[in-house]
């Protein structure tokens, strides 16, 4: 993630993105829950966790995320 971040040619102003996309390969779900920062209307991931089930994240799952995020790069 912050190997990512300092690839940007800018550090303020950005914005960050939250998204989720579910895939099934075979009879396998992957749920993917990613954090990115958005520059110039593309987001960079930094932050992704698989989740274990089918289906929308739910509050407590964008909470870690954030919570990740906030350790890394503070508040």
């Amino acid at each position: 993630a912050r190997m990512i971040f300092s690839l940007l040619p800018v550090k303020t102003g950005l914005v960050l993105s939250m998204d989720r996309t579910n895939w099934k390969f075979g009879e396998f779900n992957i749920n993917i829950l990613m954090l990115g920062i958005t520059y110039k209307g593309i987001a960079f991931p930094l932050i992704f966790s698989l989740l274990p089930k089918r289906g929308n994240s739910n509050w407590e799952e964008r909470k870690k995320i954030m919570e990740r995020f906030i350790r890394l790069f503070g508040a």
